[in-house]
C-alpha cells in the first residue's frame, strides 16, 4: 500500500498543495481531477520525485520512501503527460535506453511479458517520430512498468489520442489493477477513463476531498 501523507507544496506566499493525504492500496484506481492549474501535475512530481514537498511524507506498507529518490524508484513510476521518449532513437533503443536488465531479459518482456501486453512488439524497429500518439503512450507505459513498480502514475494518459487509442489505454488499466494487481493513480479529464477508478478525488484550492466515482460527466464539469 502507497500512503501520501499531510503534503503540503508552496510557492511564495501560495499554497498549492494543503496538507494531502490519502491511500492506494494494491489493484487499485485512485482518479484525481481538478482544473487546469488546481496543482494536480505538481502532485504527482512529488509523489514520484520529481519534486520536493515542504512537508509530508510518502509510504510504502509504513515504510517512508519520500527520502530516498531510489526507493521511489523502486516503487513509483511516472508516465508524465508529455512525451519522454527521445524521437530520433528506435522504440527498441528507447526501451534498452531505460531498462536496467540484460537484453535477453527484456526480449523475453518483448515475447510474454507486460511489453507484449501493451503490444510493443509489433513496432520496436520503428523510429519513435514515426509512431502515433497511441504507440507513443503505450511505449511510455511500458518503459514505466519495465521494473515492475507497485504504483502506476499517469497524467492525462489518452489527452489528444484518437477514440482507438483511448479504448486501449482504458482496457490496459483495467488489466493492471485486475490481472496484473497492480496499481495505478491517474489525473485526467477524461470521463469514460475516469470510469475505471475506483475512488475518485477532486483537487480545489489546495485542498483534496472525496467524491462520488459515479458523478455524471456534467455533474463532474459544474464541481470542478
Amino acid at each position: 500500500m502507497i500512503e501520501i501523507k499531510n503534503i503540503t507544496k508552496k510557492y511564495g506566499k501560495h499554497t498549492v498543495l494543503d496538507n494531502i493525504s490519502f491511500k492506494i492500496n494494491k489493484g487499485e484506481c485512485i482518479g484525481i481531477v481538478g482544473s487546469n492549474g488546481s496543482g494536480k501535475t505538481t502532485l504527482l512530481s512529488i509523489i514520484s520525485g520529481i519534486n520536493k514537498a515542504n512537508s509530508g511524507e510518502i509510504l510504502n506498507d509504513g515504510n517512508v520512501i519520500s527520502n530516498s529518490s531510489k526507493l521511489i524508484a523502486k516503487y513509483i513510476s511516472y508516465v508524465p503527460q508529455e512525451n519522454p521518449l527521445i524521437n530520433e532513437l528506435s522504440a527498441y533503443d528507447n526501451l534498452r535506453l531505460w531498462y536496467k536488465g540484460s537484453k535477453s531479459e527484456l526480449q523475453n518482456e518483448l515475447d510474454n511479458g507486460i511489453l507484449h501486453t501493451l503490444g510493443i512488439d509489433e513496432f520496436t524497429h520503428k523510429t519513435v517520430s514515426k509512431l502515433s500518439g497511441g504507440m507513443k503512450k503505450r511505449l511510455s507505459i511500458g518503459i514505466a512498468l519495465l521494473e515492475k513498480p507497485e504504483l502506476l502514475i499517469m497524467d492525462e494518459p489518452s489527452a489528444a489520442l484518437d477514440l482507438a487509442a483511448k479504448f486501449q489505454i482504458k482496457e490496459y488499466m483495467k488489466y493492471y489493477t485486475g490481472k496484473a494487481n497492480g496499481s495505478i493513480l491517474v489525473v485526467s479529464h477524461d470521463h469514460n477513463e475516469l470510469s475505471v477508478c475506483d475512488k475518485l478525488y477532486l483537487l480545489k484550492e489546495g485542498k483534496l476531498s472525496l467524491i462520488p466515482s459515479s458523478l455524471t460527466e456534467e455533474e463532474l464539469t459544474k464541481l470542478i
